[in-house]
C-alpha cells in the first residue's frame, strides 16, 4: 500500500517516540523510497519539533519522549473523533451497562450519549477516567460508577490493583475502548502498561468490545498491547483509514463502521 509524504511523516514520527530514533536506511527499506525523501521528511519533522536530526538518522527530541497530556491527545483531530463518539454513543441502549476507557476518542462517546437515554431506564456506567465522569455527572436517571485506584494525571486516569479487582467484580452488556495504535499484527496498543491493563481487563467482562479510533491510529504500532484484535467485535472509524487495512479487519470478523 503507497503512503502519502504525510502519512509516511507521521508513522516516521510515531516511530521516532516508540523506539527513541530511526536511521535513514531502515526508512529506506521500510518505505521503499530515496535517501532524498527521507533525509526531507526528517527535515521537516525538525522543524516541527517531533525529533531531532543526527548523522545517518535521528533521535526524539525532549519534549517528544515526555507523555502528551489528556488535553493535548484531546486536540488531535476533532472532527473525526466527534464524529466517531456520535456513532458510537448511538449504539447504546436504555438500560444497558457500559464501561468507558480513559481514551480521549472514548470521552466523545459519553458526551454524545443520546439525551433520551436520560429520562427511561437508568443506564449504568463504569469508568476509570475522570473526564467522563465530569461530562455525565448532570445526568439525573444514570448510575455512575468511578473505578477507584492510582491516578495518572497524563492521563486522567485510575489504574492499578485496586482498579482491575474492581473489574474483575462486574460483568457489562459493552465497553468502549481506543488505543494509540491499531493494527493485525499487534492489535490495538499503548503508550502505558498500566491503561493496558486496564483495557484489557475491561474488554474481557464485557459482552461487546466497541473499539473507537480515528484513521491515524490505524496501521500504527504503540508500546505494548491492549488486546489482539479478535478481542473486539465493532471498530468505528473515519473515512480516512486505509481501505485496504479496512478490508482485512474485516476478514478477521471484525464489524467496520465508516463515519
Amino acid at each position: 500500500m503507497s503512503l502519502s509524504a504525510h502519512q509516511r511523516r507521521l508513522k516516521i514520527a510515531r516511530q521516532v517516540q516508540d523506539s527513541g530514533s530511526v536511521r535513514v536506511a531502515e526508512l529506506m527499506r521500510s518505505f521503499h523510497v530515496t535517501d532524498t525523501s527521507i533525509r526531507r521528511d526528517l527535515e521537516i519533522l525538525e522543524s516541527q519539533g517531533r525529533l531531532r536530526r543526527i548523522h545517518g538518522g535521528a533521535v526524539a527530541s525532549a519534549h517528544t519522549l515526555a507523555p502528551q497530556s489528556f488535553q493535548a491527545k484531546a486536540r488531535e483531530h476533532p472532527i473525526e473523533k466527534t464524529r466517531i463518539g456520535a456513532a458510537a454513543a448511538a449504539r447504546v441502549r436504555p438500560g444497558e451497562s457500559i464501561l468507558f476507557d480513559s481514551g480521549t476518542t472514548v470521552l466523545e462517546v459519553a458526551l454524545h450519549l443520546p439525551k433520551n437515554l436520560n429520562g427511561s431506564t437508568p443506564l449504568t456506567v463504569v469508568t476509570n477516567s475522570l473526564p467522563v465522569i465530569t461530562a455525565l455527572q448532570n445526568w439525573t436517571l444514570i448510575n455512575i460508577n468511578l473505578l477507584g485506584g492510582i491516578l495518572l494525571p497524563e492521563f486522567q486516569a485510575t489504574v492499578g490493583p485496586q482498579t482491575i479487582a474492581n473489574l474483575r467484580r462486574i460483568q457489562v452488556d459493552k465497553a468502549f475502548i481506543g488505543c494509540d495504535g491499531l493494527t493485525l499484527s499487534h492489535g490495538l496498543t499503548t503508550p502505558h502498561m498500566l491503561i493496558a491493563e486496564v483495557g484489557r481487563v475491561m474488554a474481557e467482562v464485557a459482552h461487546q468490545v466497541i473499539v473507537v479510533a480515528d484513521a491515524s491510529k490505524l496501521g500504527r504500532v504503540g508500546f505494548t498491547p491492549i488486546i489482539p484484535l479478535n478481542g473486539a467485535h465493532i471498530l468505528i472509524t473515519d473515512s480516512a483509514a486505509p481501505s485496504q487495512l479496512l478490508e482485512e479487519i474485516r476478514a478477521t470478523g471484525v464489524e467496520v463502521m465508516i463515519v
